[in-house]
Parts: structure tokens; sequence; C-alpha cells
């Protein structure tokens, strides 16, 4: 039996249908934005139903699955539905029992993910039914606990998702450090919802005002005690299922972390973060025995581990007047396949390159990253340490950057420099605008700087389809390397007397190699070996794109008067055609140095003075050390850490994160404990530095 409520119910389901309606007023440009397309527009993967008007398209889908949800949202406020004992205990059961799977079906509306692989599904659903577990052993009712559960969860995905609609990037687990920061830095007027999140508030609202009509009451007292101890149970059967998780073999940020949360869920997601998180001390950790090795370098002019000429220079450095500008370009994906195996072109795709390593100080950066994971690269040469040092398959900039920490920018400051990061695409990816702040740059130029000429927010828009208008110049969808290099140029100009270093980070080489726009031509092709290799022959036409910018600012720079040096190097391979890897090297899976080879990219050291380079190159090193070759050839004076480092260099002149080659060029996977006390203090400097602080 259906009957009107009465009463304060009444009034109250009211003015939950009046509020629910003025939220959706107040967002109603979402619906345009969410809901209708352009003709050329590509739509949205989860648009299922649409109706074509005129020019646009329109999500007919999404937009009848709102309606629906609000009417029935405004019935169940509204209308009782009057049953009989046993079939109110039964709705009150059948709610309690599905309520992790509503919960999650909810947050998937709220997040707009129509489905989830089926493992993945389950995992979800597993944090929706600890969260009401434990509410039901706090309250012994079936009914508080799944309308708890419930509302927990969809309100912590709506926060999720308003961060993600102001910043870019949904929450992970370092922002809860930040947030009185980031409480200071936005303001309600910012909150906003799309339509995907008023359509899972309708049906939250609506799934709690049913379940809040039926209490389940035991027909037995003996009934309550025994739901209890099985609830206890499950609650902790499904906490050591969560804790057991195998979080180590998903995927945490490619490159951000909306894409993962859309693949692995949220719950998931953050889950996974929290415990990639994690940072076990080194076996036979000792702040002590640190700082008592760290020590010896005060005292010592040279290196305690090594005898060459290499020791002598580290530690001498230039007057404070004559240090050069320092500038570091980590190009996006900058390789050459040719490392694999014997690649054949129509045309050179690096020339330039290839003629500046004839003069200048060159070599191959070993990196731990492929086709992805840029900010670990970035991690390794401006802080010095090593991805050999960090958990398994973790990304640093996103689970342990959560305070200063010592690093180029920062060491640099300290003798006179102007620190600035730049990076044209968004700031938020990767969270290098909260990143760089911890590394003590003064500023970081994004492209929304570079766009509109001030400081700019992200705006959900496709970002990977020209967003940033049209006074920046593209290649593909991308800002290409010659208009962000006219931006490090403008940089330079604006300088003040202080010796400027900057840090540069490029988009325009990033995957996919897809692109079929009428404006760009891929115009190097592949002979040798033979076959079909498009997203290839793409991505090494950009990067004749990226060797002609080059050439373009080392020229401007061998102008300057002010002495300056460029660093160029890549920060890891492209994902192209498995087929082409395989017909370069097909037994490189055979040999580790031959499949190591997919994980190295070139580095030059240019300047337009005489620098004095007299430190060892080994043919391959890392970023870490790449880094703090920088600084001995800008004549910066080394750190004790810095010199603790170059003696590690000395016996493994390259790292990964599986491990290290030593001197003989000999492979040595990661192990816990080292044979040479230097790598193992390495090791603890590199847990300390994360968890500790700065020395």
């Amino acid at each position: 039996m259906i009957e009107l409520k009465k009463g304060k119910k009444l009034w109250l389901g009211i003015a939950v249908i009046i509020l629910a309606a003025l939220l959706t007023l107040y967002n109603i440009s979402s619906f345009k934005n969410g809901l209708i397309y352009d003709i050329d527009e590509p739509l949205e993967a989860n648009v299922y139903s649409t109706l074509e008007i005129g020019r646009h398209v329109i999500n007919t889908g999404a937009l009848a699955t709102f309606i629906g949800l609000f009417i029935l949202m405004s019935a169940a406020l509204i209308f009782r539905f009057k049953l009989p004992d046993w079939a109110e205990r039964t709705a009150a059961a059948a709610f309690f029992l599905c309520g992790p799977m509503l919960t999650f079906e909810t947050v998937k509306l709220i997040i707009g993910v129509p489905r989830y692989d089926s493992r993945i599904y389950w995992l979800n659903v597993a944090f929706y039914a600890v969260l009401q577990l434990m509410v039901f052993l706090i309250t012994q009712s079936a009914r508080v606990s799944f309308c708890t559960a419930m509302a927990v969860g969809s309100l912590l995905n709506f926060a999720n998702e308003i961060v993600l609609l102001i910043r870019g990037t949904p929450v992970v687990p370092t922002d809860l450090y930040a947030i009185g920061t980031a409480m200071k830095v936005t303001t309600t007027s910012d909150w906003h919802f799309n339509v995907d999140m008023l359509t899972g508030l309708c049906a939250c609202i609506m799934l709690i005002a049913l379940a809040a009509q039926f209490k389940f009451e035991y027909p037995k007292k003996w009934l309550k005690p025994c739901a209890a101890a099985a609830a206890a149970a499950l609650l902790c059967v499904g906490v050591v299922g969560i804790y057991n998780i195998d979080y180590e073999s998903f995927s945490t940020s490619t490159f951000d972390t909306e894409s993962t949360n859309n693949v692995n869920g949220t719950a998931l997601s953050f889950y996974i973060n929290w415990r990639k998180m994690d940072f076990d001390p080194p076996e036979g950790y000792s702040e002590e025995a640190l700082f008592e090795f760290l020590e010896q370098y005060k005292t010592q002019d040279t290196l305690v581990n090594r005898k060459n000429a290499e020791a002598d220079n580290a530690g001498s450095e230039v007057s404070s007047e004559d240090r050069p500008n320092i500038i570091v370009i980590m190009n996006e994906s900058f390789s050459d396949l040719g490392y694999i195996g014997r690649l054949k072109t129509n045309v050179p795709y690096m020339p330039y390159f290839n003629s500046l390593i004839t003069n200048c100080e060159d070599g191959r950066v070993l990196v731990s990253v492929l086709g992805g994971g840029t900010c670990n690269t970035e991690f390794e040469f401006l802080t010095g340490l090593s991805m050999m040092y960090m958990p398994s398959g973790c990304y640093t900039y996103m689970q342990h950057i959560k305070r200063p920490v010592e690093s180029m920018a920062s060491y640099l400051k300290g003798y006179g420099y102007d620190t600035v990061a730049m990076h044209p695409f968004y700031e938020v990816c990767w969270k290098r605008n909260s990143v760089y702040k911890f590394m003590g740059f003064d500023d970081f130029i994004s492209g929304e700087d570079m766009a509109s000429g001030e400081a700019g927010l992200y705006v959900s828009a496709d970002r990977w389809e020209k967003g940033f208008g049209d006074k920046v110049e593209y290649i593909r969808t991308l800002i290409s390397d010659s208009f962000f290099y006219k931006q490090i140029e403008k940089r330079f100009e604006e300088k003040d007397d202080d010796p400027l270093f900057i840090f540069g980070v490029t988009v325009q080489n990033h995957s996919t190699y897809e692109y079929d726009g009428d404006d760009f031509e891929t115009d190097v092709h592949i002979e040798r070996p033979e076959g079909e290799f498009p997203r290839a022959e793409q991505y090494l036409s950009l990067i004749k794109d990226s060797d002609e910018a080059l050439e373009e600012l080392i020229d401007y720079f061998s102008k300057v008067d002010e002495k300056t040096m460029i660093v160029f190097f890549g920060d890891h391979q492209p994902n192209v055609e498995a087929e082409l890897i395989d017909a370069l090297d097909p037994n490189r899976e055979q040999f580790v140095n031959a499949y190591l080879t997919r994980f190295e990219t070139p580095f030059v050291i240019w300047s337009n003075f005489d620098i004095d380079t007299d430190f060892t190159l080994y043919g391959v090193t890392s970023a870490n050390f790449l880094g703090v070759k920088t600084l001995m050839a800008a004549g910066i004076p080394l750190s004790e850490k810095y010199k603790m480092i170059l003696d590690a260099e000395y016996v493994a002149p390259a790292m990964a994160t599986w491990g290290y080659y030593d001197r003989f060029f000999t492979w040595n996977s990661r192990e816990d404990v080292y044979s040479d006390e230097v790598l193992n203090m390495y090791g603890y400097y590199a847990y300390w530095a994360l968890t500790d602080g700065k020395y």
C-alpha cells in the first residue's frame, strides 16, 4: 500500500526535493556541457543513447536517467510504502544484504563510469561492505548501517568529484597532508556538480529514503547476538582480504589519477595509492649511521671511495658572479629507437642532436619507466635519489612527496639562483603544482600561464584536444617544443642579475601516435626492418620536429652574453608497435643488457662557454647521477650528500628501479642489502630524505 507521508516527514521530503531542484538549476550549465555535443566532437565513452538535432547531438540516455531518478527520488521522499511486518523485514534485510552493491552502483553514477571489470567491481564492493559492517556492529541496525554507508560512500565520492572538477585530478592520499592549504585556495563558489553527480545524488537520496522506511526486527532475541557475531566475522574476513590485495599489481597513475580511478574505482584506487605510500626503512637502517657516514665528507676535499681526477674536481667551484645559467630540458619521450637495433629511415630524424654530441659531453640515461611515468625520471634528476630505493611500482610525486624535499632547485637557491619550473601542459598533472613547491622552485610556469599570460585553473575539457586556445602553437594537439622553447627564451630575457635555473619538461611527443589531422605530416618512414609501423613513424616524425626545435633553442643561447649551459635528455622511450621492437632485436628478452636498451634515452650537455667536464662518463648513466653531473659542470660546490652520491656512482654507474650496472657493466638485481657500504648509505638517505626531513 502506498500513502502520502504526513507531518514533519512530508515537509522534510518536500524540502529535500526543492533543494535538489535548486541545486540542479544552479548547475544547469552542466547539462549543456555534459549532454550536448557538436556533430564534429567525439562523444564520451559512456554516451549510448543519442538524438541528433541540427548540428548537435543530445545524450538522451543520460538525460532520461536523470529525469527518471529525480521523479523516483521525489516519490520516495513524499510517499510511504506500507507493507506487512514480514514484507518490511524482508525489504530491510534485502537493502542490508545488497547495500554494498547498491552503494557502489550509486558511486558509478556519481563518477560517470558505467561498468568495471568484474574483479575490480567486487574489490570496490568489498570496501563498502566493510564500511557497512563496521556501522552495523556499532548500531546493531540494518537500516542505519545501510543509510550511513550509502551516505558516507556517496559524500566521499561527491567530494572527490568536486576536487576533480576544480583542479583536474581526484583526491589521492597525499592530499590529506594539505587539506588546510587546499581550503585556503578554494571557496564554495568553486564547487559545482556535473550531470553524473546530480544523477548520482538523486539515486543516493532515493535509496536512503526507501531504506529508511523499513525497520528490521529480530523475530527471536537470540538472533541479535548471532547477527552481531556473524557481522564481526565477515568484517574480519573483509579487512584481511582487503589488506592482502596485491596492490603492486595495479597501475596507479600512468599520467594522472582520473583515468586510474575510472579503471580501478575510487575506493580501490585510493587504497592502492595509500598502500604504495608505505616506505619501509631499509634493512639495518640507522639514522645515526647515516649522519656519521655523511660527516666524513665535511672534512675531506676528496671523495673517500675514488682515487681519480673526478674526486679533486668534485669540490671545485666558480665564483658567485661567474655562475652560469642552467637550463635543463627533459624532453617528452625523446629517444633513439636505433639503440634497440638496426633502424633505417628515409631521412635522419635527429641530425642536429647527433651533430651536437661530436663536440659535447653526451651519453645515455638509464630510466625506470617506459611509455609513461615521467614523474619518476623528474624525481631522480631533481633530487639525486634513485627509484632503486623506492617502493616497487610507486610514483613518487603521487605517493611520497608530501613535505619539503631537498632538490636541485632548493640547492641552487642557496647559491643565489632564481629557480623556475616550466611545463607546457596543465599544472595539475603529476601534481606538479604542489610537488614543485615542496622542491623549492620559486615559480612554476604551466601551459595555462603560457596560454593566458596569467595563472589559470584547469577547466574540464578534453585535455588532449588543443585545450589552450589559439595563443599557442600546436604540433598535433599538444604545445610544440618550438613554442615552449620560446617561452624559456622569454623567461630568460625577463631575468634579473641572479643566475637562472630552469627545469623544463616538454609535452609535444606524448603518446598516442595515431593523430590523423591534416595539420601534421608523418615525414619519417621506416625502411628497415620491413613492415607497417605507422605509430613508430609518427613518433619519429615528432622527434625530427623536436630536433629542429632544439637547434633553434641552442642557436638562441649561443648568441647571448651570459654564460649558459643546457642539459637535454629524454624522460623515457615511447610505446610503439611491439612488432617493431621485436624486429629490431628479436633476442632482447634473452639478455638483460639488450633488454635494458628499451629503457635508455640520450643526453647531451651543451654550453656557450668552456666548461670543466673532467668527470667520468661511463657511456650509460642514470637520471639521479645526471643531476649531480649538471652541478659539477656548472661549477657548483657539492654538499656531503652529493659527494656520497658520486661515490655511489663510482660503484654503480647507472641505476634503475630493478637494480644497477656495476663498473664492469654487469647487471645486479635490486637487493635489500648491498656489499658496498655507500650503496646502503645511499638507500638510508633516500628513506630519510622522504620521511624525516632534509639534511
